[in-house]
């Protein structure tokens, strides 16, 4: 999979960059080196924010870096491109399909006889915020946000999974937390996927069931203003339902049991009670 004409591909040293022409500098790249050169190794990717002069204003960036694996990890490695580098890959396919992405400005790998040492992917901030966050700030009780406003964005949502599910992308981590919201007055809002270094993409023909996977990381967390009924038409929004049959309402209770073992996981909390009140918001964003 290719990038798009525009990235340009150069090395410097051990390096191996892909770069946007008008957006990059030698001067940018010292900044990001610096960056990366003062960070210690971590098995977890490391976020940074930049800020660069670019078109006469200030703009923030947010450089993510990642270290080298070690063991078998580092292996195969050798034989594949960096996370960083597949993050840049699979933005640059998302956006040509008009899915809302960041942009990547720049990406790239440092490698010493084949084994991944450093990697980077440079992206311009998104003026949004995470879906959680949104939805604390315009929480009905408090700021009289209509329902059907409510209503039009679930749909909305829904069907911008939905499609991306379509073309056979699978993102790796569909928390809400990793959906940042756009909005704009006078404007439908956009919402934008983020963290796509686990994302992939496969084959239309190749059956497989990792959508639902997605929709799982989607349902974990309690929202702000967000109901059961609001996740029920959520998923009718997404499989395009006039009326619930056997199979739909299997996918259900499986989704809803799926949750409970992922909140009892990950969140550590007791989910044998109620559904409706383990879901419920606390006032907390987690």
């Amino acid at each position: 999979m290719g990038l798009s004409p525009e990235y340009y591909k150069y090395r410097d040293g051990a390096w191996k960059l892909w770069v946007l022409r008008e957006q990059w500098s030698g001067e940018l790249w010292q900044s990001v080196l610096e960056v990366i050169k003062e960070r210690s190794p971590s098995k977890h990717p490391q976020t940074v924010e930049l800020h660069w002069p670019r078109d006469q204003v200030t703009a923030t960036l947010y450089l993510k870096i990642f270290h080298g694996d070690l063991g078998m990890r580092a292996l195969k490695d050798i034989f594949r491109q960096s996370k960083a580098v597949r993050s840049m890959h699979q933005a640059v396919a998302l956006r040509r399909l008009n899915f809302n992405v960041p942009l990547a400005l720049a990406g790239g790998e440092k490698r010493e006889h084949g084994l991944l040492r450093k990697a980077f992917v440079l992206t311009l901030r998104v003026n949004g915020q995470s879906l959680p966050v949104l939805l604390k700030d315009y929480n009905l009780a408090l700021n009289n946000v209509t329902l059907l406003e409510k209503r039009r964005g679930l749909k909305q949502l829904a069907t911008e999974v939905r499609r991306l599910h379509e073309l056979g992308f699978v993102h790796g981590d569909l928390l809400p937390t990793n959906i940042l919201v756009s909005r704009a007055e006078g404007q439908e809002s956009r919402f934008f996927f983020m963290d796509n270094d686990r994302t992939r993409r496969y084959p239309r023909w190749i059956p497989h069931a990792l959508w639902r996977r997605n929709l799982v990381q989607l349902n974990r967390l309690p929202l702000p203003g967000i109901t059961l009924q609001d996740r029920v038409r959520f998923l009718s929004h997404y499989l395009k339902l006039k009326q619930w049959g056997r199979d739909e309402k299997r996918l259900l209770t499986w989704l809803e049991r799926k949750t409970r073992k992922r909140r009892k996981e990950c969140d550590a909390v007791d989910a044998s009670g109620s559904f409706r009140q383990l879901m419920r918001w606390n006032g907390q964003l987690t």
